[in-house]
């Protein structure tokens, strides 16, 4: 009799078995609390072809750098091509096919500072679901729960954006206009208009998965960052007053004087 119940993709059991050999490799070490996969290493249900590993790492007090500086616990450590150490004492290593692990190493004390959305808790050994519970509890950082915050944020940075353009500053105009306000424009779209795929949103980077949510508005948006600075900066203000003019909340005020300033007539 054939067996037609769903099987993991070759790719996916590849996922997951790198998952369990990390895994087994933290469970022979004294020096480690925890592991916990995060993002889609925990939401496998999204893990495709270009999924990383994004993981923490939860040690005993003191052995945190222990394990920062030797990554040899790491599967596969003789293929790493790149380690890199960021500001924030994340890593991001990169291996000889191209595989991409982004992780953290901490101890208990130091997810206090940690925010998170998925994640599975795959090892403790005592108070690291506790404690990640909270990391995930704790109010994301960055942006409100007010789309008319977000919704004036997005035109006084249309406007910075555009004064630098125009002052010969085009790469942080670009920066401004395609990162910045448009970062502030998806968190108030998706607060003034709730979707019923918003689970799939990413509640730590408003840019993760909107397409998805929002087909329509993430076209609309990708054309007008196809664009030079400015015709993006109009486009996208043009986008937004067709969509959210009559809320309550959107900034028309603000709005004309934004069009007053950059002699942008209707």
């Amino acid at each position: 009799m054939t067996d037609n119940r769903a099987r993991p993709s070759p790719g996916l059991d590849r996922f997951i078995r790198f998952g369990a050999r990390l895994r087994d490799n933290l469970v022979a070490r004294a020096d480690v609390q925890g592991l916990v996969f995060m993002g889609s290493t925990a939401a496998r249900e999204r893990v495709d072809e270009w999924s990383d590993h994004d993981f923490a790492v939860v040690t005993v007090d003191g052995a945190e750098e222990r394990l920062r500086g030797d990554p040899s616990w790491l599967p596969d450590a003789a293929h790493i091509a790149l380690i890199l150490r960021e500001e924030h004492d994340g890593f991001k290593v990169v291996y000889d096919d191209g595989h991409l692990l982004e992780f953290g190493v901490t101890s208990l004390a130091g997810l206090e500072s940690w925010h998170a959305n998925a994640y599975e808790v795959v090892l403790d050994r005592d108070g690291v679901a506790e404690a990640f519970a909270r990391v995930a509890a704790r109010p994301k950082p960055g942006r409100s729960a007010r789309a008319d915050r977000e919704f004036g944020l997005f035109v006084a940075v249309l406007l910075v954006g555009v004064g630098r353009c125009r002052r010969g500053e085009v790469l942080v105009a670009s920066q401004l206009v395609r990162t910045v306000a448009v970062g502030h424009l998806l968190t108030a779209w998706r607060l003034a208009r709730p979707a019923g795929a918003g689970h799939l949103l990413d509640d730590l980077d408003p840019f993760r998965r909107f397409e998805q949510v929002y087909p329509a508005a993430g076209r609309a948006i990708a054309d007008a960052l196809e664009r030079d600075v400015e015709s993006a900066a109009r486009s996208l203000l043009e986008l937004a007053e067709s969509e959210f003019d009559e809320d309550p909340g959107f900034p028309r005020r603000g709005v004309t004087a934004l069009r007053n300033r950059l002699g942008w007539d209707h």
